[in-house]
């Protein structure tokens, strides 16, 4: 009985190692595809319809990754269960050689499921900052343009409002975000608090007051500029300081695994 039972567990587990290596190869071509869009010029860089997409994927690929790891952690089960196995006088073959293996699977989709749940965090954070970013062009400066105070005061603070939660998302260590777009947000809702003051001071028709904040508010605008242009300059950089070291542990354990 003993031989037939190693031999039942080894060919259940080489099933489950066999889906383990496919499913973690087309998790980290999906990866290293997800990477390729989002590190080219950030995630705030992207268009509507790509952020779409790529959320997409990531969310495939999160899924898949999960399905990986469970037919790792099955594999792993059986080998548990056969080395556990009495009275016997050698370890089964396939122990020996499968049990490096499933370790090396097992840390490649942790890498990657390190870089999908940051890719999700940018790709969603971008989506609700880009749309507001529109909303500049689309729905405060026609209204600071026509002195339509009271609507101008009201799109600013509805606009600095949604900005401060994406603030602290922006900062979450688990995004893996290039703080220089953090600066990018910071300086879209100085932008937003600026021209707050200045729709509300030349509501009152305080003058003084209403010019301080228009300069305010042209310094916030080319620093929001500046800014973005910043932080795509730098993606690069930061795609090899940050990303790249963790996509590398997927290559190397995926094909170390295969």
């Amino acid at each position: 009985m003993l031989p037939q039972r190693v031999a039942q567990l080894a060919q259940s587990e080489a099933g489950e190692l066999q889906l383990a290596r496919k499913g973690t190869g087309d998790v980290s071509t999906n990866v290293s595809h997800l990477w390729a869009d989002i590190s080219a010029k950030g995630s705030m860089s992207l268009s509507s319809a790509q952020l779409t997409q790529d959320l997409a994927l990531a969310n495939s690929a999160q899924k898949s990754a999960d399905e990986a790891l469970g037919h790792v952690q099955l594999a792993q089960s059986y080998i548990a269960q056969a080395d556990g196995l009495p009275f016997q006088l050698h370890a089964a073959a396939f122990i020996a050689t499968d049990r490096p293996a499933l370790d090396h699977l097992d840390k490649a989709l942790l890498a990657s499921e390190k870089l999908i749940h940051a890719a999700i965090l940018q790709l969603t954070l971008a989506q609700q900052v880009t749309a507001d970013a529109q909303k500049i062009p689309t729905t405060l400066d026609p209204a600071l343009n026509a002195h339509a105070w009271a609507d101008a005061a009201r799109a600013s603070s509805a606009l600095a409002e949604d900005l401060k939660p994406q603030q602290v998302s922006a900062a979450f260590a688990d995004a893996l975000l290039d703080p220089l777009w953090a600066n990018w947000i910071d300086a879209m809702l100085a932008i937003a608090t600026s021209a707050q003051q200045y729709s509300l001071a030349a509501a009152a028709n305080q003058t003084q007051s209403a010019q301080q904040s228009a300069k305010t508010l042209a310094a916030a605008r080319q620093q929001f500029a500046a800014s973005f242009a910043a932080a795509q300059n730098g993606a690069a950089a930061w795609q090899a300081k940050t990303i790249q070291p963790l996509l590398d542990t997927v290559t190397r354990e995926t094909t170390a695994g295969s």
